[in-house]
């Protein structure tokens, strides 16, 4: 997910092509209006800056951990929701370190609670960070995820039953960016030595990951390498292995911020495009041999409007067997979340749905399957008016609805 820190945040506040093959035809684009979701409600109560929220199904609900500055400097925090997304647990301060920490990934492994951040540090070095702890924010373990004296962020964490996976930015010895996954066992250790799965860019934030069927880790960032302006890259990773295509071409035109989710026998990549001109959302859904260079000439575009929409982020919902997917889009003025959901081949199972309509900025959604349909966290984020001096006078919270 965009997980980039309050200075990506103020990047992101200033600022039609046909249906892949094999996709079924999507809706006319439309003037979206609010849905029959659950009304979205705040579940933090900050105060000051809650931001770049991550989401995660755990039992009887919901965990989110999210970075927060009401004690100052940024720190990791979370929650535990239920099944409604009402606060089912206190907010709880996760980390208490010399730095300062953002860009808080989350997992559940059993019934504990497995986190990713980034902590920077005095001298403005950060580091990737991996952590447990249980349900009523106990620390377990926590470790760093490269050299301490080696740049590292942006670390994402995903689980399959007692053993994680994790994916971060972090510079090579010739203090380049590159990719870099591993496997651990439940106590932290790695299982295998970490992989360089390739080469990233100065302009890359954010790494998305899923795991299939078969336990494969599948990567999506974007990166300038060789390139005339960003495009999509995705990594299939297993244990000892890795393979990582570019999917888009280099048009000259950027393509940012992609996630990626597996199911019903295909894979959905979704992302903000600038070929057209404007920042849209797209969305590729295929079989796996299909990513290849040049997805965007196939990918359906889902947003047509005179506003900017960005972060978007996808989820599979298996008992359903439909894909969700969130993004954020400010056509009204500011920013407000929507959301579609779409068949296994990517055909639109409904028209677009604004889930918010207020006057504070409704920003980067974070997307997990429920048992009927779909959850959704994201900031609601307010600059303290014109005269403010952003980020001290910003205020911010997480907000939470279900979209059935």
């Amino acid at each position: 997910m965009i997980r980039a820190g309050v200075a990506a945040l103020a990047i992101l506040l200033t600022g039609g092509s046909s249906p892949s093959a094999g996709l079924g035809q999507l809706s006319p684009p439309a003037r979206p209006k609010p849905g029959t979701s659950a009304d979205p409600h705040d579940i933090t109560r900050s105060g000051y800056g809650a931001y770049e929220v991550g989401l995660t199904p755990s039992p009887g609900g919901f965990a989110v951990a999210w970075h927060d500055t009401r004690d100052g400097d940024p720190e990791i925090y979370s929650r535990l929701l239920d099944r409604r997304g009402e606060p089912a647990g206190p907010e709880r301060r996760l980390t208490d370190g010399s730095g300062r920490a953002y860009e808080a990934g989350i997992a559940m492994l059993g019934d504990n609670l497995l986190v990713g951040w980034s902590e920077v540090t005095g001298s403005r070095a950060s580091h990737a960070m991996l952590g447990l702890w249980s349900r009523d924010g106990r620390h377990l373990w926590s470790k760093p995820l490269a050299l301490p004296e080696r740049i590292s962020r942006n670390p994402v964490v995903r689980t399959t039953g007692r053993t994680i996976f994790c994916a971060w930015l972090a510079e090579n010895a010739s203090r380049d960016l590159e990719v870099y996954a591993a496997w651990f066992d439940a106590d932290g250790n790695p299982v295998e030595p970490a992989q360089r799965v390739g080469p990233a860019g100065q302009t890359t934030w954010n790494l998305n990951a899923t795991l299939d069927d078969h336990g494969v880790a599948w990567v999506a960032f974007d990166a300038r390498v060789g390139t005339r302006a960003d495009e999509l890259y995705v990594a299939r990773v297993d244990r000892s292995s890795s393979r990582v295509t570019r999917v888009t071409a280099d048009d000259g035109r950027a393509s940012k911020y992609p996630d990626l989710a597996v199911g019903g026998g295909r894979l959905a990549l979704t992302w903000f495009d600038e070929r057209d001109g404007n920042k849209e959302i797209y969305l590729f859904v295929a079989r796996e041999e299909d990513l290849v260079e040049g997805v965007e000439r196939r990918a359906a575009r889902m947003t047509e409007t005179p506003g900017e929409s960005i972060g978007a982020y996808v989820a599979w919902n298996a008992r359903r067997r439909r894909f969700g997917v969130a993004w954020c889009d400010n056509t009204e003025g500011q920013y407000a979340v929507y959301f579609q959901s779409f068949d296994e081949r990517g055909a639109t199972h409904e028209p677009v749905r604004r889930l918010t309509s207020n006057r504070t900025d409704s920003l980067i959604p974070a997307i997990t399957a429920t048992a009927d349909g779909f959850a959704i966290a994201w900031n609601e984020y307010a600059s303290g008016g014109p005269d403010a001096h952003e980020p001290a006078d910003a205020r911010s919270e997480i907000a939470f609805a279900l979209a059935q």
